[in-house]
């Protein structure tokens, strides 16, 4: 079992600069499943001033073969995982030899095979897996790669950069790939397998024709054409919004079903999960049309926020992910819909984001120090990270931002740099001063901003009270004040905006100490203030708005943000209030004025259907466990079930109207559409809450069968499928069955079936899931997405099913985490989340979880992802 000092931490302030660099590198792969020769001739630059410095390559699971220095045998060992060679002069030629076996590598980090495809993933540390190297992402060096196979099976073998030749020799096939940019390892790519290719073209702004390349499956060449359309968006949408022009003759998106992550920047080659390339009307959602198009945006972007400039250290890492991600949330707010990528990126935050901030992996955007940095491919420093970006944006303005965007990728182009050269870069722009901002990169943990207000006598000034605080995290006790950006505006009675003179035009108001006064003149005392329009900032507002008020805002304020979170408030308050009652065995109030706000939200035709679903439909009780600090599970389940029956009953005619009213015809995929499958697809649901809650089960089923059998789409099929399983209609199975038999051959398309069931909250769902484990042969252990969609879904998004209290659920997660730790340690560290904030739930509960991690931890040669997380929890006070 690993003690606490197995496992090296790295810190931030340990940095170092390389003692030397690689100018360039050659490599040459005989791809063979089991036995794959990687020879490496690396040419060397010492840059430190000790001549004594010995050369230290990082290399992991290696079998070496050979070391020559400059053409001779050279004296070399092996210590702490690095090859290390004493004696060698300023600059030098080094050639490698070294095996390794694709096919064993389940760790899916480094070369390894997907299915029948050669492919890699380096980022961050998978590069040392494949041959000897700096393997660190301030040494950047030009590549020229080599790719020897047999045709049979490898008919594509693809790196960075242009083909500069290829051909056969000796009955293998071979291609040769040069990349003209330096980067770090971190970006290299191969992939060799056989592929459809979809094939098209965009011509930049300077009139260069980029040849774009598509590589999927065959028989799946359909299923990539809204992908290839979403790159050629991404890249006029980057050339118009920020003057960014792709660099390279060829750009090529490869998609693979075994992948640990959603998609892959590296250098003209990404590679992409399945799930994030492969979409039609059969076989993706709305959804996924929807993510296709970010996640293809997301790394296109990288190109130059990545790519071009890359990160001194992994300490950096939100450097590249927040500002790539915030990019990416603005190309889909352009390109599809404003408010509901804005909501979409709201939610990550109120749920996972400030669940994470709340538990013992909570850490600053810029982490201080780490065991593993796999485990820090947060979504603090991911979906957090952007909200900072927004900020600066926010602070800045468009232009500015863009000029200090600009000053940071001229300045920094083809070099490493920091979180803190790009806010010098912003600062330079602007002539602000970032000091106090900094703070939200080093400090961790969610700040609480509580507002309230007074009138004068004569009601015609209003006096707004803001007070600011962080409670204290693990590694830091003392919290100082944030910089806080509040976008406020004021809503009269009549729901008419009213804008005091005081307001600063923008209507930003800056909170940067403990507590701050700020007085407006205003018409009345009906008019009341509108606080974090639009999220301006990741904080917890509590505003001391009355009821009615909250009402007043869901109804008529024109920010979508506002209006949901009037409502969410509002049933905050319902839950705190009733939970006792519900604890003791009693009933909970009815929620009016819940279901008045709703109502306002269904009446407004000026809210987009698709934003209106948003905001009516019932929170998850995943999403209602971050109401409060402790959690009561079982108050919520009844208060989750009480508050969606209420609304369903309460406002049963507007969703008859809603679902009378839906489309039909053929399928077609757009912003308008999808917004109408998914306010009519709620109105189904809500409505066989509606008649099973008035004892209609045979009126609900046959509604729902119905609509499963008319959909002509994946998305309405999916709606009922689930509407069936979850609430248990008579013709759940036969729903189910049917949908099992229209995908069985199609593994992403299968997922749903595995989410579908290991989400229902219902009594034997872990049994189902487990049976499914053992029994189902589309189930892969060694896949991430099935076990994404089967253990993932039980794990993350059913906690009354994963935390009963018969424990059955943590057996299961124990069983699977050991299986995981010896194959994918990274897959086996992400589903710990939902127990590592164990001591926010009830006693009985809390052992039980105490003991899931006691055992995982105890689970022999115990990988460094797993081990950080769990004993951060155990240890957390």
């Amino acid at each position: 079992m690993p003690s606490v000092n197995s496992f090296k931490v790295q810190k931030r302030l340990d940095y170092k600069a390389p003692e030397f660099t690689a100018l360039d590198i050659e490599l040459t792969f005989n791809l063979a499943d089991e036995y794959t020769v990687v020879r490496s001739q690396a040419h060397y630059k010492r840059l430190t001033a000790d001549r004594k410095a010995p050369l230290r390559l990082d290399g992991e699971d290696l079998e070496l073969k050979e070391v020559q220095l400059n053409g001779m045998s050279c004296q070399s060992r092996i210590e702490q995982g690095c090859l290390v060679i004493e004696n060698v002069p300023d600059e030098f030629e080094l050639t490698i030899e070294n095996v390794i076996s694709p096919a064993a590598n389940s760790t899916l980090m480094g070369l390894y095979k997907s299915g029948t495809t050669y492919c890699t993933q380096c980022e961050p540390e998978g590069f040392r897996r494949i041959t000897y190297f700096l393997d660190r992402p301030d040494v950047l060096a030009k590549y020229k790669v080599t790719i020897i196979a047999p045709e049979y099976g490898c008919s594509v073998m693809l790196s960075n950069g242009n083909l500069v030749a290829e051909g056969e020799k000796n009955g293998r096939r071979y291609t040769v790939w040069e990349d003209p940019f330096p980067k770090p390892s971190y970006l290299f790519a191969l992939v060799a397998g056989t592929f459809d290719i979809i094939k098209d073209s965009f011509k930049t702004k300077s009139g260069r024709n980029v040849s774009l390349e598509l590589y999927v499956d065959r028989g799946a060449y359909n299923r990539g054409l809204w992908a290839m359309e979403s790159i050629k968006q991404a890249m006029a949408w980057d050339e118009k919004r920020f003057n960014l022009e792709y660099d390279l003759d060829n750009f090529k998106v490869v998609a693979v079903d075994f992948f640990n992550q959603g998609a892959m920047e590296n250098k003209s080659l990404n590679i992409f999960n399945s799930i994030y390339v492969l979409t039609d009307k059969d076989t993706g959602t709305d959804s996924n049309f929807y993510n296709v198009q970010g996640v293809i945006g997301h790394e296109y972007f990288h190109n130059w926020t990545g790519d071009r400039v890359t990160l001194r250290d992994w300490f950096q890492l939100s450097l590249k992910e927040s500002l790539t991600t915030f990019r990416d949330q603005e190309f889909s707010s352009d390109v599809a819909s404003r408010a509901v990528t804005r909501l979409n990126a709201i939610n990550v935050i109120r749920t996972a984001q400030f669940a994470e901030d709340a538990s013992p992996m909570s850490h600053p955007v810029r982490p201080e120090e780490v065991v593993e940095m796999n485990n820090f491919y947060s979504v603090t420093i991911y979906d957090k990270g952007a909200e900072v970006i927004r900020m600066i944006h926010t602070l800045l303005g468009e232009d500015k931002f863009k000029q200090g965007l600009a000053l940071y990728l001229s300045r920094f182009d083809g070099s490493a740099a920091t979180i803190d050269d790009f806010v010098q870069c912003m600062a330079e722009v602007s002539g602000r001063d970032f000091t106090q901002f900094m703070r939200w990169y080093t400090q961790d943990g969610t700040p609480n901003v509580d507002a309230s207000w007074t009138y004068s006598e004569d009601g015609r000034q209003l006096t707004l009270n803001l007070k600011q605080h962080t409670a204290p995290t693990k590694h830091q006790q003392i919290k100082e004040p944030f910089e806080i950006p509040l976008r406020t505006s004021f809503l009269n009675a009549k729901g008419q905006q009213v804008i005091p003179p005081e307001l600063p035009c923008d209507g930003i108001i800056l909170l940067n100490e403990p507590e701050q006064s700020f007085t407006f003149n205003v018409p009345d005392k009906q008019t009341i203030p509108v606080l974090l329009r639009d999220f301006s900032a990741p904080v917890k507002l509590n505003a001391s708005y009355s009821d009615e008020e909250l009402v007043h805002l869901a109804g008529c304020c024109d920010d979508p943000f506002i209006k949901m979170d009037s409502a969410t408030t509002l049933i905050k308050r319902w839950c705190s209030a009733n939970a006792a009652k519900v604890k003791a065995g009693g009933q909970a109030a009815q929620p009016q004025a819940v279901l008045e706000a709703l109502s306002l939200v269904l009446e407004d035709k000026s809210v987009d259907p698709q934003l209106c679903a948003m905001m009516v439909e019932t929170p998850s009780i995943s999403a209602m466990m971050q109401y409060a600090d402790k959690i009561d599970l079982d108050a919520l389940q009844v208060l989750h079930e009480t508050l969606e029956q209420a609304a369903a009953r309460g406002l049963k005619p507007k969703f008859e109207a809603l679902y009378a009213a839906r489309k039909r015809g053929a399928y077609h995929y757009s912003v308008k559409e999808a917004g109408g499958r998914a306010i009519s697809n709620l109105a189904l649901s809500m409505l066989a809450v509606a008649l099973k809650a008035e004892g209609k089960v045979s009126e609900a089923d046959d509604l729902v069968l119905r609509h499963f059998n008319e959909a002509d789409n994946l998305t309405d099929r999916l709606t009922a499928m689930r509407t069936a399983v979850h609430h248990e209609l008579p013709s759940a199975d036969k729903i189910a069955g049917s949908f099992k038999e229209q995908c069985q051959g199609d593994p992403l398309v299968y997922d749903n079936y595995f989410r579908t069931i290991a989400s229902a909250p219902v009594e034997s769902v872990v049994y189902r899931v487990r049976k499914l484990m053992r029994e189902d042969e589309n189930f892969e252990l060694e896949n991430p997405n099935r076990v994404r969609a089967l253990v993932g879904t039980l794990v993350n998004s059913n906690p009354c099913a994963f935390h009963k209290k018969d424990g059955t659920g943590y057996v299961l997660l124990v069983d699977v985490v050991r299986a995981l730790n010896a194959v994918n340690e990274q897959m086996a560290a992400k589903l710990l989340g939902p127990v590592l904030s164990f001591r926010r739930f009830d006693p009985e509960r809390q052992e039980l979880m105490r003991e899931c991690l006691q055992q995982i931890r105890a689970i022999p040669d115990l990988s460094r992802s797993v081990f950080e997380k769990v004993e951060a929890a155990l240890k957390d006070q």
